[in-house]
């Protein structure tokens, strides 16, 4: 709908009603440093017609994943979605029911949640599992403060090569809880330094110890080494769920807590959001976890009935009792990815896995070959792989963009990568042409 602003009679007649004689009066209470001193310096008012075309112009400038071939990566990434999942999220039974605010009367969103619940403790081998988080960034949060309540500990340590918006995310979360973060450095293959990590926890003050397999630079961990090293604080592992199905599930190798960003399940990028966080536990730290869990009983007939079995936020119970201030899940974007999962099945996820393999470590081939680029780190990679230019990366980002190619991200500062570093990633929607033509872009950029 249209917005129509207050004309001045509008303004006139709400002071009167409230008795301020004016604008200025009515917000005095609030420090005139932070006050807007005049009006916005904005432009003429314009027709309806003339601001949906004005719209149209702007959002022209914005180039999509549609028209691009996107090798972007770094926790969102461009993969196939089955048209069976806008089918299905889009009818209005899902789509206008998205959160069970009136459980009772939410029977198939409840059941949708259930499901996703049950496919998210498949995937990571966990017995709990909670309605969904906004992001891959929040459940970490959440994981990180539930890690530390339970262990008594207030250090959480996190590697060098973490997903570094998820670690801007716990740092501003925690700031205010007397939760510190304690950094575990990589060794010289790009990994978590697991000796590191073991002299780290030997204080006794570590409450949770995060590992991300892959890490941010798309190599797998030691993970079994880690976790041996967390001496005794939680364990949280902090995975991509499309690498499960080749990689070992997190209680497989001992974490207690298991959380991810569950974007490449069937939602789209959408200019990096909305998205979709998982995160699932064992049994002992039900009574932490933020949002809700669904449960599953019969009713009076014996019919199949779904119902709200955990709610520890504020909205339900006191505040101070309240595990987090979450206040709702990603319920349709969990749909989708339910939807996702249903459709794979155990044998498509394990065929999606390695189409995303195969297609990496082919690109990877390719781009070795090329004189003046290396891969620094050489080691088994997931979706994505790092690679050095002798040339600052955002030109060859500028250089690839031309070329109708998002060529990946710049690394420049992050866990010691330089301005010639590059995060590739690779998924199971790029073609044997799409490789070619990345690799053909970057053999012309460097004139080899």
């Amino acid at each position: 709908m249209p917005y129509t602003p207050h004309t001045a009679a509008d303004v006139a007649a709400m002071l009167a009603r409230i008795g301020a004689p004016s604008v200025d009066a009515l917000f005095a209470s609030i420090p005139a440093e932070v006050r807007l001193p005049g009006p916005l310096d904005l432009p003429p008012g314009r027709t309806e017609e003339e601001v949906r075309r004005e719209m149209k112009r702007l959002a022209a400038a914005n180039r999509s994943q549609e028209e691009l071939v996107s090798f972007l990566g770094g926790g969102v990434y461009d993969c196939v979605i089955p048209a069976a999942i806008n089918a299905i999220a889009g009818r209005s039974e899902f789509l206008t029911a998205y959160t069970p605010y009136q459980a009772e009367v939410s029977q198939g969103t409840l059941q949708v949640i259930h499901e996703w619940q049950t496919f998210v403790c498949r995937l990571t081998g966990l017995p709990v599992a909670n309605a969904s988080m906004y992001d891959g960034a929040t459940a970490l949060t959440e994981a990180a403060r539930m890690g530390a309540a339970q262990r008594r500990r207030p250090k959480v340590a996190v590697p060098t090569a973490l997903n570094p918006r998820y670690r801007r995310v716990m740092a501003t979360t925690l700031a205010g809880e007397d939760i510190a973060l304690a950094e575990i450095p990589r060794r010289a293959d790009g990994t978590t330094d697991p000796a590191a990590l073991r002299a780290l926890t030997a204080a006794g003050d570590v409450g949770a110890v995060v590992i991300q397999n892959p890490n941010y630079l798309g190599l797998v961990e030691p993970v079994d080494e880690l976790a041996a090293a967390a001496g005794g604080a939680c364990v949280i592992a902090c995975v991509n769920p499309v690498s499960l199905s080749l990689l070992k599930a997190p209680a497989e190798y001992g974490a207690q807590i298991a959380v991810g960003e569950a974007q490449p399940l069937g939602v789209p990028c959408s200019f990096g959001g909305p998205l979709l966080g998982l995160l699932a536990c064992a049994d002992e730290f039900k009574r932490l976890l933020p949002g809700r869990v669904v449960g599953r009983t019969q009713d009076v007939d014996g019919r199949d009935a779904y119902v709200l079995t955990l709610q520890t936020r504020e909205q339900h119970i006191r505040r101070e009792k309240a595990t987090s201030n979450i206040c709702t899940n990603q319920g349709l974007m969990a749909l989708r990815a339910t939807v996702y999962l249903a459709l794979l099945g155990p044998e498509g996820l394990v065929e999606l896995g390695e189409a995303n393999r195969v297609r990496c470590e082919a690109l990877r081939d390719a781009l070795r070959r090329v004189r003046g680029a290396t891969l620094p780190f050489p080691g088994p990679v997931f979706n994505e792989f790092v690679l050095r230019l002798p040339r600052p990366a955002r030109e060859f980002r500028v250089f690839a963009r031309e070329r109708g190619l998002l060529a990946g991200i710049p690394l420049a500062g992050f866990a010691g990568c330089g301005e010639g570093d590059l995060l590739v990633a690779v998924t199971e929607k790029r073609t044997a042409a799409d490789l070619e033509a990345y690799a053909r872009a970057l053999r012309d950029f460097l004139g080899a």
